[in-house]
Parts: C-alpha cells; sequence; structure tokens
C-alpha cells in the first residue's frame, strides 16, 4: 500500500470562520491493486462555533474502484498517520456500494444506489449542539436521502463528534482510480471534503 503524509498546499480562514485546508495530490499508485493513502492533520479551530459538519466525497464512482475518507485521534502514538486503531469511522464507496465502519472496523454497513456509476457524490451531515455532542445525521446520495442498513445511531455514538478527531485520511484503490485531490472546508455551516 502506498501511504505518505498529506502537506497542506494552502491553509486559510476566511469569512464567517470558515478554515481551509487543500491537500497535496496523492501519489501514483505503485502497488498492483493500486492503492495509495494520504493522511493530513485537521485544522486548528475547525470547529470554532460548528453547528453542522457536513462531508461531502465527491468523485467517480465505478463498480470495481474503492475511495474513502477516515476520520479520527492521532494519538498511538502521535506520528501523523492515522490507524486502523485511531480510527472513529470511515465512509466512503467500494464496488457499487456506499458503506460506513464505525469505530472498532468489525461492523461495516452498506447502501446499493441503482446506478453504480458516474460522477457522484456522497454526503454525511452531523448537526452538534454547542458542546459538540451529535443531535441528528443524515447521509445522502447526490440528493437522495439514504440509510446505512443496520447502523444503529440512538444513542449517538462518540465516534461521530467532529471535535474529538485531529486526522483526515484518504484512501483510493483500484483500476478505474485517477490520481485525486482533496480540499476540505471548515464552515460554520459544515465542512466540505472533495476528491477530483
Amino acid at each position: 500500500m502506498g501511504r505518505r503524509l498529506l502537506l497542506p498546499a494552502a491553509l486559510a480562514a476566511g469569512f464567517a470562520g470558515a478554515v481551509t485546508l487543500d491537500v497535496a495530490r496523492l501519489s501514483a499508485p505503485s502497488f498492483a491493486d493500486r492503492e495509495v493513502s494520504g493522511d493530513a492533520a485537521l485544522p486548528a479551530g475547525r470547529t470554532n462555533d460548528l453547528r453542522t459538519f457536513r462531508l461531502e466525497l465527491a468523485f467517480d464512482a465505478t463498480p470495481s474502484n474503492n475511495v474513502q475518507a477516515a476520520f479520527g485521534r492521532d494519538d498511538l502514538p502521535a506520528d501523523g498517520f492515522l490507524a486502523a486503531e485511531e480510527t472513529d469511522f470511515i465512509i466512503g464507496w467500494d464496488c457499487g456500494e456506499c458503506f460506513l465502519r464505525p469505530q472498532g472496523l468489525a461492523d461495516i454497513h452498506t447502501f446499493t444506489p441503482e446506478i453504480a456509476e458516474g460522477r457522484r457524490t456522497l454526503t454525511a451531515s452531523v448537526r452538534v449542539d454547542a458542546q459538540g455532542a451529535p443531535q441528528s445525521v443524515t447521509f445522502r446520495d447526490g440528493t437522495a436521502e439514504f440509510t446505512f442498513g443496520g447502523l444503529a445511531l440512538t444513542p449517538f455514538p462518540d465516534w461521530l463528534r467532529p471535535d474529538l478527531w485531529t486526522h483526515l485520511r484518504v484512501t483510493v484503490r483500484g483500476a478505474d482510480i485517477p490520481e485525486e485531490n482533496v480540499s476540505v472546508r471548515f464552515m460554520r455551516d459544515g465542512a466540505t471534503v472533495t476528491l477530483k
């Protein structure tokens, strides 16, 4: 697996408390399964006044590729890389299905859309209270809201707290995967992660 630390290409605070993290393009795959991943520290101040964390994964979907984003805390040890045991959750696309793997990564919850190819936007929105505790969660494939089969969110688990995440890891794999750019934008009403 090709893995590297993603160094920010741009990190800026803008209007309305927005914070943007643009990370360098993932390196070209060097393994037969064409897997490559990169890690990036999330910007300081990203959750100031945050009430909705909105994750948008925009990517080219095929029946044979995998695109995923993992969030968690880099603390075992704090080395700049998000290890499996530090991961709070992974969300993404795998061979024709949207999927979510909660903390512990033992379980996988899926949603299969009718059309498995083409440009796709997968959105997860987590509304939080003033203390950062999740209040509601919604998932969308394009404009259509959906649920992940078997995913229990009552009570809301701590792995859904944006204020506890320190790092992001993006992984892409598959014969049809192009090199990707990653952009993360944290705003008062949400955060956007774009692969393009």
